[in-house]
């Protein structure tokens, strides 16, 4: 949740993503891609 919000919501970028978390970069794009996966799932499924 954290990662969406900052990246998606907050506009940062995955470098900035990566040094607030303190994860690296790559860390932030699977989670992020993972965040965004169960979204849309859970979108999908109140629709």
């Amino acid at each position: 949740r954290e990662v969406i919000v900052l990246r998606d919501i907050e506009g940062l970028s995955y470098e900035e993503v990566a040094l607030a978390l303190e994860i690296n970069v790559g860390t932030v794009k699977s989670r992020l891609s993972r965040g965004r996966a169960e979204l849309r799932r859970r979108l999908e499924g109140s629709l």
